[in-house]
């Protein structure tokens, strides 16, 4: 299974997944997604490789700018504590409309984690529907 659910408690911490945490290490970098309602969650390591591709562009390009204000502007540090949880700002959390006691959704994207409300999620999904209408051999993944 690769989404996992928990709840923010009253201080915006928030369990990170038992089964992701040793593969993660001892501290993520959460930041603003490229997708509205998501966040993302990178180790130390590949946001390092992230912020040195980012940090190749041009920065008299406006969107180049917005996107280093975004991704790099926003991030935080995010240490796992003793029991596995992470502390994420208010800042961060509004962004994706949830506060303590709300539902997120710890989404396994491999490369990164994607964070979102679990309402969010639900909405996403029905609203999407399944992949049966959708033309994926443009993709040319096999076995799916």
């Amino acid at each position: 299974m690769a989404r996992y659910t928990h709840t923010i408690d009253a201080k915006g911490r928030v369990f990170v997944p038992a089964r992701l945490r040793d593969s993660l290490g001892g501290s993520l970098i959460v930041t603003l997604s490229l997708d509205d309602g998501y966040l993302s969650a990178y180790t130390p390591e590949s946001f390092r490789l992230i912020r040195e591709q980012i940090s190749q562009l041009s920065g008299t390009d406006p969107a180049v700018r917005r996107l280093k204000r975004s991704i790099i502007g926003e991030a935080m540090v995010c240490e796992l504590d003793g029991q596995g949880r992470i502390c994420v700002s208010d800042e961060l959390w509004s962004h994706i409309s949830v506060r303590p006691g709300d539902e997120i959704c710890f989404i396994d994207m491999f490369d990164k984690l994607e964070i979102c409300a679990k309402s969010f999620y639900q909405q996403q999904k029905e609203e999407q529907g399944s992949l049966s209408g959708v033309d994926l051999a443009r993709f040319d993944v096999r076995g799916i």
